[in-house]
């Protein structure tokens, strides 16, 4: 036994073994390192923003500023998600996107978009990352008003009797160049209303050239309250009767009185033209006597008023 100790064959089984245990350790050694790593991993957290306002930096008494774009989109990212939501959300922001023109001269600039005021652990990215903005000495001049409405702004069957403004002067202010290019100052009526009644509002005012281009400028007052008055577009026709139906063969004649021989029509120029009489038409199938009848008005694309009138029948017997 003692010789079995001693020998090379045990010296050879006792390295295998330690090298086995040296192996398992190693790779015990390196998972927990691996599980450590994963474990570790940061999550990185983005969004982004459209429609960030812009913040110009200029010299606003000396220059008027035109022709660039008033917001931008941001790219936050954050490994922490309480800063990002911070950010994200209006009403807790802090960063700004900042246009620095401080130094600039007049004409069409390209200036780069800052992001500032960023917590830490918080990035950002405008995109785009500049904009043009052209700068012009600034001056301010005094125009009239005029109240604007479009034809397509008047329902059918309606037309424009007076448009009026509560003031007649404002005085703009923009660049040297673009006042020389002012006509006069619009009140204009929303674009998404269609009047059948009369409108009283206010209304934002814009500078316009004689062509009607609108002009970059600064108003003030910036609002105006327009006032337009319409009419309905009306004639006065007769109203005819026309009877219908087989009269009853014990009659000899029937004879009618209307509640009113005239009625108003409403609708188009077009359509009024058209119309020179409303018909009653009157079924006297079953006339056998004296009677009053109900009769419905109606013509071609226009509005009766009254839509309905009153015949009185009176029958002669043979």
């Amino acid at each position: 036994m003692k010789k079995f100790f001693n020998s090379q064959f045990w010296l050879v089984i006792v390295s295998i073994i330690f090298s086995i245990l040296l192996f398992l350790t190693a790779t015990t050694s390196n998972y927990k390192n691996v599980g450590s790593q994963v474990s570790g991993a940061t999550e990185t957290f983005t969004h982004t923003l459209t429609n960030v306002p812009i913040d110009i930096k200029y010299d606003s008494d000396k220059y008027f500023i035109s022709g660039y774009s008033y917001e931008t989109e941001v790219y936050l990212t954050s490994i922490n998600r309480v800063k990002l939501d911070s950010e994200i959300n209006n009403d807790t922001r802090s960063f700004k996107v900042v246009a620095d023109l401080t130094g600039l001269g007049e004409g069409t600039q390209t200036v780069p978009l800052k992001v500032t005021n960023l917590p830490s652990g918080v990035t950002a990215t405008a995109s785009p990352n500049n904009i043009s903005v052209t700068i012009g000495k600034k001056k301010t001049k005094t125009f009239e008003v005029q109240g604007v409405i479009d034809d397509n702004q008047i329902a059918k069957g309606y037309e424009l009797k007076k448009v009026s403004t509560d003031i007649s002067e404002v005085e703009v202010t923009s660049s040297e160049s673009i006042i020389d290019q002012i006509d006069h100052v619009v009140a204009k009526l929303p674009e998404n209303e269609v009047l059948n009644s009369n409108y009283n509002g206010r209304v934002a005012l814009q500078a316009v050239a004689a062509d009607g281009t609108i002009l970059a400028s600064a108003i003030n007052p910036s609002k105006a309250r327009l006032e337009v008055n319409i009419k309905k577009l009306t004639k006065t026709v007769p109203v005819t009767v026309k009877m219908t139906g087989k009269m009853n063969d014990k009659l000899s004649k029937i004879s009618y009185n209307l509640s009113q021989d005239q009625v108003t029509i409403s609708g188009s120029q077009d359509a009024l033209n058209a119309v020179n009489e409303v018909v009653a038409n009157v079924d006297v199938s079953n006339v056998t006597k004296d009677t009053n009848l109900s009769v419905n008005l109606t013509a071609d694309n226009v509005a009766v008023e009254p839509s309905v009138v009153t015949v009185q029948l009176t029958v002669t017997k043979k």
